[in-house]
């Protein structure tokens, strides 16, 4: 994006931030630049160029970067009071970030600048990680699979003196297995 340096140009530019952060992909970048107070894209390429227009372009600021600074601009970071404004101010913003990775980076970066832990931004934004990336990986065939047939298995193997309980022609016929004494089902 690129904006006047004035004013509303800042106000449209953190509009544009507003409306975007539902949109954020990892490995997309979205950067902000401001040109010199009083001039706009037009005036500033038809006056020094495309070359020079280009090269401004490098002073960009990321997203991230931008969020940040202007949420810090708003409060005092010397006093408790402030951090505490400054991470109220951020959660409608953050916590709408669609961008998993840059999500996290800029809740790292947000605690940082407040002296939290990122794991007490997160439980206050009401943050929760993904189960995807913290699953015990699947089981595989008949280890997923645990029927009572299964589970009375894995107890004789375990437990081998059980034996005695199980009615042999019941398992054998397929029939549900009763121990204690009961008569097969």
């Amino acid at each position: 994006f690129c904006f006047d340096g004035d004013d509303a140009g800042r106000r449209a530019a953190w509009r544009a931030l507003e409306n975007s952060l539902d949109q954020l992909v990892d490995g997309k970048q979205l950067s902000f630049l401001f040109l010199p107070q009083g001039e706009d894209p037009d005036t500033y390429v038809r006056k020094l160029g495309k070359d020079a227009f280009e090269k401004l372009l490098g002073d960009a600021k990321p997203l991230s970067q931008f969020l940040l600074d202007e949420l810090k601009s708003h409060v005092d970071l010397a006093t408790g009071e402030g951090r505490a404004r400054l991470l109220q101010e951020a959660k409608p913003l953050v916590t709408r970030i669609a961008a998993r990775f840059l999500g996290r980076i800029i809740r790292q970066n947000l605690a940082e600048i407040a002296g939290v832990t990122v794991q007490d931004l997160e439980r206050e934004y009401g943050v929760k990680e993904s189960r995807t990336t913290q699953a015990a990986p699947a089981r595989s065939g008949a280890a997923a699979v645990r029927n009572p047939t299964r589970q009375l298995i894995e107890l004789l193997i375990l437990r081998p003196q059980l034996h005695e309980l199980v009615h042999r022609q019941a398992l054998a016929a397929g029939q549900r297995v009763l121990v204690s004494g009961n008569a097969p089902a």
